[in-house]
């Protein structure tokens, strides 16, 4: 990711919001925040992937 976006651990919601307004202002070009708009989501999508595991192998899922 370019030097405008910072990579986010437990932030990743707040993170992509800056995203949104850096590029929405014309601080980091658009290509860029919708790569990394797509990480976030790829991050979110594995986090919740990995959540649904662990709670189905505790037996609180289904």
């Amino acid at each position: 990711m370019g030097k405008g976006i910072r990579r986010c651990g437990e932030k990743i919601l707040g993170c992509a919001f800056d995203t949104i307004v850096k590029a929405r202002l014309g601080f980091i070009n658009k290509d860029e925040a919708l790569d990394a708009l797509w990480e976030y989501l790829v991050n979110i999508d594995y986090d919740m992937k990995v959540l649904e595991k662990k709670v189905g192998m505790n037996g609180f899922a289904k």
